[in-house]
């Protein structure tokens, strides 16, 4: 019976080894389910992560792409703005060209105008010398020499008549003094207006 005894002890302590053995592995099982229930709370956070990086990633894709697309419409304005400022350019030089052209023609024909100012201007001017010289000879001697021959009983009748005429037709000039004839608005000597 000793036999059965020590059999009988010896079981209970492969039983109370076995106890422990299994008292730890269920320490361990119970660490590692709560190690599992851990990483699995780790893993459904890191999920949510994932997702919210994803949908930051979209939502940046989409940000990235409007800023794509509002580039690329700033550039097309820049270059339509680009081309109207060349046609403004361009409009503005053929405007100036224009503008030069017709300066320059009006240049020339005030050019010419000068020039047929001056011409005429002095031949204005030798008609009046030639008018002051052809009045400064004695009109009146001559005609009444001529109308004296004629009737020269009547010389003196008309030397007398005729000079009171040349008086009373004549005007003086206030800036050199000439006689000049009632009707004229220029003197004949010195071109003054009357």
């Amino acid at each position: 019976m000793t036999t059965e005894k020590e059999y009988v002890e010896r079981l209970e302590k492969i039983i109370d080894k076995q106890d422990a053995l299994l008292s730890q592995l269920d320490s361990k099982f119970n660490q590692q389910d709560s190690l599992n229930a851990s990483l699995a709370k780790q893993n459904k956070y890191l999920k949510e992560d994932i997702q919210k990086h994803k949908s930051l990633t979209r939502d940046m894709n989409k940000t990235v792409t409007q800023q794509k697309n509002v580039v690329a419409k700033l550039k097309k304005e820049l270059e339509e703005q680009l081309k109207i400022q060349q046609n403004l350019h361009k409009d503005y030089g053929e405007v100036i060209k224009n503008l030069t052209d017709d300066l320059e023609a009006e240049q020339k024909k005030n050019e010419e105008l000068i020039k047929k100012q001056t011409s005429l201007e002095s031949q204005i001017k030798k008609l009046q010398d030639d008018l002051s010289k052809s009045k400064q000879t004695p009109a009146v001697s001559n005609v009444s020499g001529y109308y004296g021959a004629v009737n020269p009983s009547s010389s003196t009748s008309q030397d007398s008549s005729a000079n009171e005429t040349s008086k009373e037709g004549l005007k003086t000039c206030p800036n050199c003094g000439s006689q000049i004839q009632e009707g004229y608005v220029f003197c004949d000597s010195c071109g003054t207006k009357l």
